[in-house]
């Protein structure tokens, strides 16, 4: 009988010290399954035959494929925030601070769509036991939005009232707006940079106060 091999026995195997790189492989190849196939019906087999590694190299990376999709929302989370610090330090009026902040997080989730809707849109992500709660950078991130909110306060910019509230209020229609964006553009009238600035604009305007300066 001739012998048939599996999928992973004609790849090269990557020599000692290329950790870091075969990391970044296993990733990629858990998001295309991940998002091609779906969370619940993806594999650890599955994932080590598209890297071309054995399960039992796989297993020595990662626990299980939650433990890969945690990393797959660290290393997301992780890019937002410097992109987010990077938006903030361009911008010294503190509401153009925050509008530029919104904006990166908007272009950041379509750049990074397939990370975007296994991280915060995937129906089976959102079944698992809190697949991101230990992530701290995630955490980071929302930091950004509440310090933002505090100063805007604090300057009399915007009314005042709890940060965390008001913090949690602009994610939640920000985060409509990059999903909306991210899977629905193209049954929109609107051109899609018009309509996000206007709804950003619409936003803000509606958290200031009325002798704030316009944005």
């Amino acid at each position: 009988m001739n012998h048939v091999s599996e999928p992973c026995a004609a790849r090269t195997r990557k020599p000692r010290g290329q950790g870091a790189s075969r990391r970044g492989e296993i990733l990629d190849a858990a998001k295309r399954l991940f998002t091609e196939e779906g969370f619940a019906h993806a594999t650890m087999r599955r994932i080590a035959a598209e890297v071309g590694v054995s399960p039992t190299a796989l297993y020595l990376h990662f626990a299980d494929k939650e433990a890969i999709l945690k990393a797959i929302a660290e290393d997301f989370f992780s890019e937002l925030l410097v992109r987010l610090r990077e938006a903030h330090t361009e911008e010294a009026n503190p509401l153009l601070r925050l509008r530029a902040g919104l904006r990166a997080y908007v272009d950041f989730g379509l750049e990074r769509a397939d990370e975007y809707r296994l991280t915060f849109q995937t129906r089976e992500v959102r079944n698992l036991k809190d697949p991101c709660g230990e992530t701290d950078t995630a955490d980071l991130s929302f930091e950004v939005l509440v310090t933002s909110v505090s100063d805007l306060m604090q300057a009399g910019i915007f009314r005042i009232g709890d940060p965390v509230l008001i913090a949690e209020t602009i994610w939640v229609s920000v985060h409509g707006l990059t999903a909306a964006a991210v899977d629905m553009h193209v049954r929109m009238n609107s051109e899609l940079p018009t309509l996000i600035e206007t709804v950003l604009t619409t936003l803000l305007t509606g958290l200031s106060c009325r002798d704030a300066p316009a944005i």
